[in-house]
């Protein structure tokens, strides 16, 4: 947990979600034919949505966000009419996402909950209580996946339904920039790829779920990374060269990612009858 609160509570990272993405901590869903992606609501909206659909849950259902940060995947989902219960490990974010819950919602809001949990041992939910669990770019911290992915599956109604929207750092590539992926790792609070080498949706399988489902979604948040990767090209070499990735490892992953080929992955599935 100390190098997950480090990365979030860094400069770096609070100033880049905050100017970019307006503390919408994710990517944005374009056409794979956009040249310019800015600006990017319109995209992170369109994510947000390609999420929704991919549960394909009812109004009523209830919901786990597992790493919601300050809470606006979460509140735009209560608002479309699921019942959300929020996570997350980080007390700071906890408090930012009820203080946007009561600001959106209202206080005394009765369809969605926020507490801090820790999706390795969920000590908030009830065995079976859940619809649906979702995470966006955030189980890429998991120190234990498999565990993780069992938790999930503890915590899920019999045919109840997952939807992880993740970069596949977990999918053995061959790799030219293993030292600068290593420090991308270190920094960025991302746990090693060495025990889960086969991808995520193989780790999903594996851990008792059904109907599987992997979409490549890589050429549709290349947009943005392909901009982002030009303006942070001659930053990054400087950053590199002086040591200095532990403060700007944002600027180093940009890069890194885009040229080694990470692929984003929405990938799904369902918890047996």
């Amino acid at each position: 947990m100390t190098d997950v609160k480090r990365y979030y509570t860094s400069l770096e990272t609070r100033l880049g979600n905050w100017l970019l993405f307006n503390g919408r901590a994710h990517l944005g869903l374009y056409p794979a034919s956009t040249w310019w992606p800015f600006p990017i609501r319109r995209a992170l909206l369109a994510m947000e949505d390609h999420m929704y659909q991919s549960l394909k849950l009812s109004p009523g259902a209830r919901v786990l966000d597992a790493g919601c940060g300050d809470g606006q995947v979460a509140i735009a989902f209560a608002r479309r009419g699921l019942r959300v219960h929020a996570v997350d490990v980080l007390l700071e974010q906890v408090q930012r996402a009820r203080q946007n819950v009561a600001r959106v919602l209202g206080e005394g809001e009765t369809t969605m909950t926020v507490r801090q949990d820790d999706y390795h041992r969920l000590e908030t939910v009830d065995e079976g209580s859940l619809d649906g669990i979702y995470t966006i770019e955030t189980l890429v911290h998991a120190r234990d996946l498999p565990a993780v992915l069992e938790e999930f599956r503890r915590v899920l109604k019999p045919g109840g339904r997952v939807a992880l929207y993740e970069y596949d750092h977990w999918a053995q590539t061959a790799d030219t920039m293993a030292l600068e992926r290593e420090k991308v790792r270190r920094y960025g609070a991302i746990a090693s790829d060495s025990e889960e080498a086969s991808g995520l949706a193989r780790v999903l399988a594996d851990a008792g779920f059904e109907d599987v489902r992997e979409t490549d979604l890589t050429r549709n948040v290349r947009p943005l990374l392909r901009v982002l990767a030009w303006i942070c090209y001659v930053p990054c070499i400087i950053v590199v060269a002086l040591g200095m990735e532990a403060s700007f490892i944002n600027t180093v992953a940009v890069v890194v990612n885009y040229r080694s080929g990470w692929r984003y992955l929405a990938v799904t599935g369902s918890k047996p009858v």
